[in-house]
């Protein structure tokens, strides 16, 4: 069922625009610690052990605000949500700002994440349920890069030692400005418009559904290690370019990977109703295996920065194409599918940092990337079987890019 908030007038399409925002301050929540590694553990005195710490309770707690949203969503409604979602992140980060200490961080880390994670879900799912889904979540997902690529590069240009405190006051004020606005424009929309839907108690669970659920474990493998390359890659970046001699050239890694993205999903935005998804997944993973294992050995700057740029453009595609194609082979069950999806890829990020983490610092950066390209031989395999799955059965036909290769 498409959410009354997608229908009808020019007012309703606004909602989209409101959505791509949401997606863009997701973005830079996603890189937020990354971004200021060199000063947290300058400032902290902390290692890249102690990083995968903050990094996984970011990620636990995106993960809490990914399954708690749809439960919330039928409670209090869309709007109510995102409006929690928005204010959890403006307290975390004011709990950053405010209270010193390392054990404070972390756990304004979980609750930034458990804001961001509520923002995703709900926004992802309304978007999924329209027409041209591929296409608009592609849309959205370049605004998530957006976010993800500037906010390292305004780190870069304008931070130093005695000012990275001040991210804190900023990203509080930019949500704040963005809260405003959208509490502005949930008072203008008729009454009901931003209410819970209407749910079908006779409908079973996803996990218990027989015809899906070797769909759903496929989905969910997919995305816990595309979550846990993409992620960790960004968030590692600078610690991994500090490993191979790359000292002043982390941010502007970081930076390089997430113009990839963007110009990467930018393209799949305006042909992802032509992709043939499962094969797109496929000569992806296969790339991405090969550019990660040429990265690990790779000892020049100016070939590492190419090689970060191409692992960037694989990657690109992959989130928003998985999600819609895996939304739309449960096409009656579209909500759950993409909070089981989004919530196995910020556990994936999560646990995965960990495995990162240890090998960056007990073995050094090639290690690390070693490591990545092998979650890409995993996610290549995830991709293989989800085809041979499908072939089973056909595709839902919704746009003509959900079908599988045959």
């Amino acid at each position: 069922m498409t959410p009354l908030l997608f229908r009808g007038s020019e007012k309703m399409k606004k909602v989209f625009y409101f959505g791509c925002i949401f997606y863009f301050f997701i973005g830079t929540i996603h890189v937020f610690f990354g971004s200021l590694t060199p000063y947290l553990l300058s400032s902290y005195e902390k290692g890249p052990g102690e990083l995968s710490s903050l990094i996984f309770f970011q990620f636990i707690g995106f993960l809490t605000g990914v399954l708690l949203s749809p439960i919330l969503v039928r409670k209090k409604g869309y709007g109510a949500v995102l409006t929690m979602g928005l204010l959890l992140m403006i307290g975390a980060l004011l709990l950053g700002l405010l209270v010193p200490g390392w054990t404070i961080l972390v756990v304004a880390g979980f609750f930034l994440g458990s804001g961001a994670g509520s923002l995703e879900t709900t926004a992802g799912a309304y978007v999924i349920s329209m027409a041209n889904s591929a296409k608009r979540i592609s849309i959205m997902e370049v605004f998530f890069g957006l976010g993800a690529l500037l906010f390292p590069l305004l780190i870069l240009l304008t931070v130093t030692e005695e000012t990275w405190h001040y991210v804190f006051l900023f990203q509080v004020g930019a949500l704040t400005f963005f809260l405003m606005l959208w509490l502005t424009f949930m008072n203008k929309l008729p009454r009901g418009q931003m209410a819970a839907p209407i749910q079908d108690m006779k409908k079973p669970s996803l996990l218990f559904d027989r015809g899906n659920r070797m769909i759903v474990v496929l989905m969910i493998c997919f995305a816990f290690f595309y979550a846990g390359i993409e992620t960790n890659f960004a968030n590692f970046l600078p610690s991994i370019m500090l490993e191979k001699g790359g000292d002043n050239w982390g941010l502007f890694a970081v930076s390089t990977f997430w113009t990839a993205i963007v110009i990467g999903r930018t393209v799949i935005a305006r042909k992802a109703d032509q992709l043939h998804p499962l094969r797109f997944l496929k000569l992806s993973a296969a790339l991405m295996i090969v550019l990660l294992a040429v990265f690990a050995l790779a000892t020049h700057i100016a070939a590492q920065l190419i090689l970060i740029f191409f692992i960037g453009l694989c990657a690109a595609g992959m989130f928003p194409i998985a999600l819609t194609a895996s939304a739309l082979m449960i096409e009656n069950a579209i909500d759950e599918a993409t909070s089981y999806f989004i919530a196995a890829a910020s556990l994936g990020g999560a646990c995965l940092s960990f495995l990162i983490g240890f090998s960056l610092e007990w073995a050094g950066a090639a290690s690390a990337v070693f490591v990545f390209a092998f979650l890409a031989v995993l996610l290549f395999a995830a991709a293989i079987q989800m085809n041979r799955s499908r072939k089973k059965e056909t595709i839902p036909t919704q746009p003509p890019a959900m079908k599988a290769d045959r």
